[in-house]
């Protein structure tokens, strides 16, 4: 597992729907009936919208952080709201709780920070034993696209990149950059990124590095493993709307079901 987020950054450069993700887990989430559990659960992007929709959500997260953060988003909402969120300090790869699943879910590539084969199966085992029978995981990760690598490869690798920026509630500006080095041979990605906060008068005012390492999969890989972890029904889409997989950049979007 990699990587310490700042929460109060993390919340201004996440978009609240990735290319319609929010929209599509809510929907599973509803299909399913509850209860749901969610690996990677971060600030509540994706949790406190279910909860909103009436399901229980069980929101695990192995940055204290991020779990912070969401409680205190969570201390704000209506009661019955409140109820049925639990928040839950574990790691995706060896959670037990006592609970079974109608959906387990992990968002916007959460699964990639299970770097190793070993890693990548001790999370699917977890999620397995914490599924009801005909419960379904639903998440999502990037294609590793070829013209993505290019740019970030020979002399390219660790080039820093304007990535956006960002208003803050205070009128300071959020300067995010990035820069991307690729481990072809043990399959993960190596990136850093760079905030700048600067004030109205245009002083900087905070910096911050994040270190994050993801491993990266292609179709075949995630079949493989999913199969060979006992899944049934796997289903690998190339993006939100359902349409078939086809593009090198496309999201690769992914169900299976626990038979």
């Amino acid at each position: 597992m990699s990587g310490i987020y700042e929460p109060e950054f993390y919340d201004y450069v996440t978009p609240k729907s990735f290319h319609g993700d929010a929209e599509w887990y809510r929907r599973k989430a509803m299909e399913s009936g509850g209860p749901v559990l969610e690996l990677g659960a971060g600030t509540g992007r994706i949790t406190i919208p279910i909860a909103e929709d009436g399901l229980s959500i069980y929101a695990l997260d192995s940055d204290e952080g991020m779990r912070k953060a969401l409680q205190l988003k969570v201390d704000m909402l209506p009661e019955d709201v409140r109820k049925r969120i639990v928040i839950v300090d574990d790691d995706m790869r060896s959670f037990r709780l006592n609970q079974e699943f109608g959906l387990i879910i992990a968002p916007f590539r959460a699964f990639l920070h299970n770097l190793t084969p070993e890693d990548q199966k001790a999370c699917l085992q977890s999620v397995y034993e914490h599924l009801r029978p005909g419960g379904r995981f639903a998440f999502n990760v990037f294609h590793p696209s070829l013209q993505y690598m290019s740019q970030n490869a020979g002399a390219l690798a660790g080039v820093w990149r304007w990535a956006g920026e960002y208003t803050l509630e205070d009128g300071s500006l959020l300067i995010r950059s990035e820069a991307g080095h690729y481990d072809t041979v043990r399959q993960r990605v190596r990136s850093l990124h760079r905030y700048e906060q600067y004030g109205v008068d245009g002083d900087l005012k905070r910096t911050f590095l994040h270190r994050l390492e993801l491993a990266y999969l292609y179709p075949a890989d995630i079949r493989r493993l999913l199969e060979e972890s006992g899944f049934g029904k796997v289903e690998i889409a190339g993006g939100f709307d359902g349409r078939p997989f086809k593009n090198d950049t496309d999201e690769l979007v992914i169900e299976a079901e626990r038979v």
